[in-house]
């Protein structure tokens, strides 16, 4: 079976809402993702396309063992010089328990799954926690104010009306896979 239809249907089992994304990108397939009814398995496997990226709804959609899975997302915008601020700052905002399980495509991203009570997940798709007062563009150090410019790293919280790539997908940057850490315990 086809490694990302495998992942896909292993998490679909264990309450992850899962969607097909296009090939090599970050973008759902279908329109209407956010609100669309959560996909069973058997409709997962009649709609899969080889090449496909896969990814799931964090949020009130994705319910494993009674909790709501929500997603520490470590972005690395400016490279690896700035991967370990980013991971030492994940570790104090889960005060140690940092142990993410999936490594980005991009080599130096991470997201970890956290589970939170049913009805609990945060409200807003995505909440910054904490982000690199440095900025970049195209992988230099610049201003602020520099047209283009984004914190060397953001370490956000994602939920309910985010879209979270899923390992075996393919970084539309690097051309490569998402990786699995560890397998995944919530």
């Amino acid at each position: 079976m086809n490694p990302t239809l495998k992942t896909a249907l292993a998490l679909r089992e264990m309450g992850f809402a899962i969607h097909w994304l296009i090939p090599k990108e970050k973008r759902p397939i279908d329109a209407g993702w956010a609100d669309a009814p959560i996909a069973s398995l058997a409709a997962l496997e009649a709609t899969f396309r080889d090449g496909y990226n896969v990814g799931f709804r964090p949020g009130k959609w994705s319910v494993v063992d009674s909790h709501e899975i929500i997603v520490l997302d470590i972005d690395i915008r400016g490279g690896k010089p700035f991967a370990e601020e980013a991971y030492a700052v994940a570790a104090t905002v889960l005060g140690g328990q940092y142990d993410p399980q999936v490594k980005s495509g991009s080599g130096v991203g991470r997201h970890q799954y956290l589970r939170t009570a049913k009805g609990t997940s945060p409200d807003k798709a995505a909440t910054t926690l904490r982000q690199s007062d440095i900025w970049v563009r195209e992988g230099q150090v610049c201003s602020p104010g520099t047209k283009g410019a984004k914190p060397a790293y953001v370490v956000e919280v994602l939920s309910t009306g985010k879209n979270v790539v899923l390992p075996p997908s393919i970084h539309p940057d690097t051309n490569k896979p998402y990786e699995w850490l560890k397998g995944v315990s919530l």
